[in-house]
Order: C-alpha cells, then structure tokens, then sequence
C-alpha cells in the first residue's frame, strides 16, 4: 500500500486552453461510469490520460483528483496521488495544451516529502510547514511564507523568544523532559 500524496494545482495559459481543460475535466466527473475501468473511479488520472489520447499504462497516473474549480482563468484542483505527484500526467495535459503551465503544492507525510515547483509563490506562497504537539497535548500544523513567521508563532506558543528552526528544535527537545510524545517538525516546500 502506498503513502499518499495529497497536492493543490493551478493551471494557467491562454484562456480558452484552460478553459477546454476545465470542460473535459468536469465532463469525466460528471459521467455515470468512469471512462476507463479502475479502482478510483471517475476522476482518476488515468481517465485524464486516456481522454488526451495517452497510454495510462506508461504514464504515472495512479491517483484522482477533486475540488476541481475555475476562478476567473486560472483552473484549480486537489489531487490525491500514490508517494508523490503526478507530474507525467500534467506533463502531457501540457503537450496537448501548449499555452498551460501547472503550478502545484503538494504533502506526502508518511516519507515527509513536501514539494512544489511554484518557487516564486505565485499560487502557493508558503514556503514552511510546522507539524507541532506541545507538551500539554495540543496538536498544531501550521503553513508559513517565511521563517521570521515561523519564529513569532513559535514565540506565542512557547512563551520563548526565538530567532532560529535550531533554537526552536531544542526547547522542542525541552519539552520531551515534560512529556515524552511531545515534538515539532519544521519542514521547508523542496523544489519539484
């Protein structure tokens, strides 16, 4: 069984590109039946694939996606994908659409890999993720476009000041004396 990457897209370009994406998208969704037999159902990437005329078989697509969206000309949407993204699938929406680009943001816990290929934060700005249980048991993750930010929430949860991820990592450590299941993890959106 597969970790599972969860990801956020934006697709951009000419407008009528989007556009026609967005009604064949939206058109494999609303179908009774999935368009190509799978176990994801009618929106898995692989129905995508085939209706672009790609082979699904050599082409990673195990996945689906949902939250599908226009605002204004920008087309977006979540996927849920096996270990890491599907970029072959949006690799190949591109070919057939040359004016789009695919921006994404995407989580996959399990191995702790945290990507994107939007690197001036265009669509996605955050740039740091803090996975946090405190030593009272309170859970947070929260997202962060830098690490000054990252710093002052810290600073408001903790009740000490801070001015680096090492410092923060060490009370974190601190904290393990009060109890034993408390952590933090700060981890940064590699490029993708």
């Amino acid at each position: 069984m597969p970790n599972w990457c969860s990801a956020s897209y934006a697709i951009e370009g000419d407008a009528e590109e989007v556009k026609s994406l967005y009604k064949l998208m939206k058109r494999l969704q609303e179908q009774k039946e999935p368009s190509v037999p799978n176990g994801f159902g009618k929106t898995w990437l692989g129905c995508l694939v085939n209706a672009l005329g790609g082979d699904y078989n050599k082409i990673h697509c195990r996945g689906d996606w949902s939250n599908l969206e226009m605002e204004g000309n920008i087309l977006k949407f979540t996927t849920e994908t096996a270990w890491s993204p599907c970029d072959e699938t949006f690799e190949l929406v591109c070919e057939k659409f040359p004016t789009l680009s695919y921006f994404y943001q995407s989580e996959e816990p399990g191995l702790a890999e945290y990507w994107t290929n939007d690197q001036e934060g265009k669509y996605f700005p955050d740039k740091y993720i803090a996975d946090l249980c405190t030593p009272d048991d309170k859970w947070y993750k929260e997202y962060f476009v830098n690490q000054t930010e990252i710093f002052k929430w810290f600073e408001e949860i903790s009740g000490q000041s801070v001015e680096s991820i090492t410092e923060i990592l060490a009370i974190a450590e601190q904290w393990k004396d009060e109890n034993d299941k408390s952590f933090c993890n700060i981890y940064e959106y590699a490029a993708g």
